[in-house]
């Protein structure tokens, strides 16, 4: 069985996923939220 697991890293504000098999993939908040536009919807 495969599990993943994530959590919200705030020293680095990011996001860690972590698997069973001892990979670690780091999401990086800062640079994602550049890419986000803001849209307002009226």
């Amino acid at each position: 069985m495969r599990t993943i697991f994530a959590e919200y890293n705030p020293q680095c504000n990011s996001i860690d996923v972590y698997t069973n098999t001892g990979y670690i993939l780091r999401i990086d908040c800062w640079e994602a939220e550049k890419k986000f536009k803001n849209h307002t919807w009226i």
